[in-house]
């Protein structure tokens, strides 16, 4: 009889071999057949008018990872303001946390905003 613990690396074991079978039968059997058609992009059948890598502006990437970071914190803030009368009986331990978290946020947007982040020139 074996332990859970041996059953369970058992398990893993045996499924990482049929995912390894499964690609390596894809492999051998599947057809291989280079094509430069096969390899270009198609966009419902008309010809490409842009390629289809294009570049983005960092300003972007800056603004979607600030979009992130606040709506984390919304996620986070969120339940602790619905509780709010709960955490009130704990006492000023709970408020304190919640301030430094919203803290430390407002001190890397105003870095952000320091640094230019926000700013489209």
């Amino acid at each position: 009889m074996m332990s859970g613990f041996e059953t369970i690396v058992m398990y893993l074991g045996m499924s990482l071999l049929v995912v390894i079978l499964m690609l390596a039968g894809a492999y051998i059997l599947g057809p291989s057949r280079p094509n430069p058609s096969k390899k270009s992009t198609y966009e419902c059948g008309v010809p490409l008018l842009d390629p289809s890598r294009t570049r983005y502006d960092v300003k972007y990437f800056l603004v979607a990872i600030l979009f992130l970071v606040f709506d984390l914190e919304t996620v986070l803030i969120y339940p602790l303001a619905v509780r709010y009368h709960k955490l009130a009986a704990i006492g000023w331990g709970a408020f304190c946390e919640i301030f430094i978290f919203v803290a430390i946020l407002l001190a890397g947007l105003i870095y952000a905003i320091k640094k230019g982040a926000i700013e489209w020139d």
